[in-house]
């Protein structure tokens, strides 16, 4: 819960703090870096999380990371301030939230698409063209190849999950046999 309002609280006053929309991408990759980092080196995470490593080590080693992925001057010193006030560990979060921020602002909206077999870039295509037209915005589509669903797919788009697949209509014919009476 702590984590949902530090995240929302910071990434909005990012987003505020930026006016263009280059500037809202290139400080998205940038948080991505830092979190992609803490992600693959654990002992990040613990090196901020020691109460009795000094605040200007932790100082040194945010410039030294800022310096690293060559992050935006906003990016830097919202780094720099959540190390500051002991809030680093909330970047994922903050990432996330402002995510949603950012894909708000631009127009786009994200879409996890599960199909029981990789799609081709023309089907791609033509969901990202169909589901465009649907939401009124720009699609970015995140595929990934989930076997059990036999055929078909299944998308979530901004909370809605929409159930193509034929695992899915199987258990649906399933229900509607159980519920027959048996004369």
């Amino acid at each position: 819960m702590l984590e949902n309002i530090v995240g929302k609280r910071y990434a909005e006053a990012l987003a505020n703090s930026i006016s263009d929309d280059a500037g809202l991408s290139k400080a998205l990759e940038g948080l991505g870096s830092f979190c992609e980092t803490f992600r693959t080196e654990p002992k990040l995470k613990n090196f901020f999380a020691h109460p009795s490593i000094p605040q200007k080590n932790k100082a040194g080693m945010v410039e030294e990371l800022c310096d690293r992925f060559q992050v935006e001057k906003v990016v830097r010193n919202l780094v720099q301030l959540l190390a500051e006030r002991k809030k680093i560990l909330f970047l994922e979060p903050i990432r996330k939230y402002f995510e949603k921020v950012v894909d708000a602002r631009l127009g786009r909206a994200r879409v996890s698409v599960a199909s029981a077999r990789e799609l081709n870039s023309e089907q791609d295509a033509k969901l990202r063209e169909s589901l465009g037209r649907i939401f009124k915005k720009d699609i970015l589509l995140e595929t990934h190849v989930d076997e059990s669903l036999i055929g078909g797919m299944v998308l979530q788009i901004e909370g809605l999950v929409l159930d193509g697949s034929i695992k899915n209509r199987l258990a649906l014919l399933k229900q509607a046999i159980e519920k027959e009476e048996v004369v």
